[in-house]
């Protein structure tokens, strides 16, 4: 189950960054304004750094640990 959630959102997030990321910087471009890149790439530089601090706050530490050690399976019965 955790495999296969993490394959479906790896497989979305890199569809949606290879397909929309290339489009968005084409049409940055085609402006012929630097001022329009540079503010692309301060906007994309603000959602990584908004995406550290929610790994910061949420994130789990789970470096070096079986998965058994993180989260319960989801097949445990109480």
């Amino acid at each position: 189950m955790r495999a296969l959630a993490i394959a479906f959102f790896y497989a979305i997030g890199t569809g949606a960054g290879g397909i929309g990321g290339p489009l968005l910087f084409g049409v940055l471009i085609s402006t012929g304004s630097r001022g329009n890149v540079a503010i692309g790439y301060a906007i994309g530089a603000a959602f990584m750094l908004f995406a550290a601090a929610v790994e910061v706050r949420f994130g789990v530490a789970a470096e070096g640990k079986p998965l058994e050690a993180v989260s319960r399976p989801l097949s445990f019965i109480d």
